[in-house]
């Protein structure tokens, strides 16, 4: 057996054009497991928040997202993918897939430069079990766009470290430009960068003023002068957004122990803290001291450049959630969410490929074997709790049904019967499923404009029931729907329910999506 695996190992070595094989089964690997199922799950309310903006011009675009909490290259891209894919759910989460693919390569190609095309080959299909990135790979959100930004941001890095010229400094400049135009933790992943360059100018003896002369080189200033440059006209937008998020609070709840074996967690099991029991706690802390172990064996075999792109790898996979769980403490607000730091995690599946090739190396191929073995099970049983959970909110608790609800609410109504939504929450994400039947409303005087996420109702009359009276009496007969802890609450009590509905959740058992269908008596 040995032999045999020798055999095959070199006839791959030998050709290396091999590798795009690899790549592209990887890849398919990743948008299939990626593409199963994307248009099943309802669009939750930070997808539909987005589907929504894309109505808008650019300028607007960018005008409703400065009162949320995001940049806009996400939603202008968005805009334009949709453009060509449509307006589907599909059509929305297929862009994640492409980032997410993007990503993959990006990673590769990092890792086979400083560390060879095996560790590159290992790290690319461990990505592809990943089931947090797979996860959000089927989002419509920015997450992978940032790990695609991040990991050719990291390659680009390597390979000016290497040039004499500024182009690439100037290229790296402008993606953590970009980076930071597509969610602001990116500048997590570049804060790895600077740690990462502080520990290997400081290795060198470097200290004090010859240190920061020598970190402070014009190739790294112009670098960082082009990104803030190009990130200068969203500055004002951004500090506006983290004061509110700062002074009113926020959903994330607060980091504690759980946190970090919670991040571990779902990164490989895609299970939260207190499902992760019995011999899948076993199994993550076996692994987990097995990876430290192998990592420790790794760094100090390597020679002093394998040790400085190692530590690289490093830092891009544990600066980034370290800093999260440190800005996440009072007095500040919580903000520590995995899918934040994809970059991080995306660097975690190649920082584990070559922990395992290169520390693995030197025992028998059996104990190999049944490592490799082991740790893929664990990611498949990670895939198959995503797929069970899918877009369920882990931090609200809430299986996101309207999908389901809208469906059912026309499935009992006549053609031509409106469907009234009782919260903008769930309106965003109803609108979504709106038809020409059964069109889709808000009651102006029941939404409180509070939030930025709600201007682009407020300044909209699109939707939006301004008059009940007229509307009801044009309408005499309407669906009202909504998230409700009890039963369903009409918005004048003499409307009379005439039939109901509602969608239970297969994974906490709650019956919260719910409707009624009124008849509304003439005045």
């Amino acid at each position: 057996m040995k032999k045999t695996l020798t055999r095959i190992s070199h006839f791959f070595q030998s050709r290396p054009r091999t590798d795009y094989f690899f790549v592209a089964i990887a890849l398919a690997l990743l948008a299939g497991l990626a593409l199963w199922n994307i248009s099943g799950p309802s669009i939750w309310f930070d997808e539909a928040f987005g589907a929504y903006m894309i109505h808008y011009n650019f300028l607007d675009i960018a005008r409703y997202t400065a009162t949320d909490v995001h940049p806009p290259l996400f939603y202008w891209l968005l805009k334009i993918w949709t453009a060509v894919f449509g307006h589907t759910e599909f059509g929305l989460r297929s862009m994640s897939v492409f980032f997410g693919m993007i990503a993959a390569v990006f990673g590769f190609l990092l890792t086979r430069r400083q560390f060879g095309r095996r560790a590159a080959i290992f790290g690319i299909f461990i990505l592809a079990l990943s089931p947090l990135f797979i996860r959000y790979s089927q989002e419509a959100r920015m997450y992978t766009m940032a790990a695609a930004i991040v990991l050719s941001a990291t390659y680009v890095l390597t390979r000016a470290l290497e040039t004499k010229g500024r182009k690439l400094w100037v290229l790296y400049g402008i993606l953590v430009s970009l980076g930071m135009w597509t969610h602001y933790f990116t500048a997590l992943a570049w804060l790895s960068h600077w740690v990462w360059r502080y520990i290997t100018i400081r290795k060198t003896g470097a200290r004090r003023k010859v240190l920061a002369k020598k970190f402070f080189d014009k190739k790294w200033l112009t670098a960082y002068i082009v990104a803030v440059a190009l990130f200068l006209p969203w500055l004002p937008a951004m500090a506006i957004q983290l004061v509110v998020v700062q002074s009113e609070g926020f959903w994330i709840q607060p980091v504690g122990v759980d946190t970090i074996t919670g991040y571990f967690g779902t990164l490989v099991f895609f299970l939260e803290h207190d499902h992760v029991t019995g011999w899948l706690s076993a199994a993550l802390a076996i692994m987990g001291v097995l990876i430290t172990v192998l990592a420790v064996r790794t760094y100090r075999s390597g020679n002093e450049t394998f040790k400085r792109n190692y530590l690289l790898l490093f830092c891009l996979a544990a600066v980034p959630p370290i800093l999260l769980f440190i800005i996440s403490l009072p007095p500040l607000a919580a903000s520590f969410v995995e899918r934040y730091v994809l970059p991080a995690a995306a660097a975690s599946a190649f920082f584990v490929g070559v922990t395992l090739v290169y520390g693995l190396s030197k025992i028998k191929i059996w104990k190999q074997l049944i490592i490799y073995a082991t740790i893929v099970s664990m990611l498949v049983f990670g895939l198959s709790q995503m797929y069970y959970y899918g877009n369920y909110n882990k931090n609200s608790r809430t299986d996101v049904k309207t999908k389901q609800l809208v469906a059912q609410a026309i499935q009992h109504a006549t053609p031509g019967e409106p469907i009234i939504v009782a919260t903008p929450w769930v309106f965003y994400e109803a609108i979504f499923y709106n038809s020409v039947d059964h069109p889709i409303y808000f009651v102006d005087a029941q939404t409180n404009y509070q939030f930025g996420s709600l201007d682009m109702l407020k300044y909209s009359d699109d939707h939006k029931i301004k008059d009940l009276g007229a509307f009801t009496k044009a309408h005499p007969t309407v669906w009202y729907i909504g998230y409700f802890d009890g039963n369903v609450v009409p918005p004048e009590s003499s409307w009379k329910q005439i039939d109901t509905t509602s969608v239970t959740s297969s994974i906490d058992g709650k019956t919260v999506y719910k409707g009624a269908e009124y008849q509304i008596p003439a005045k």
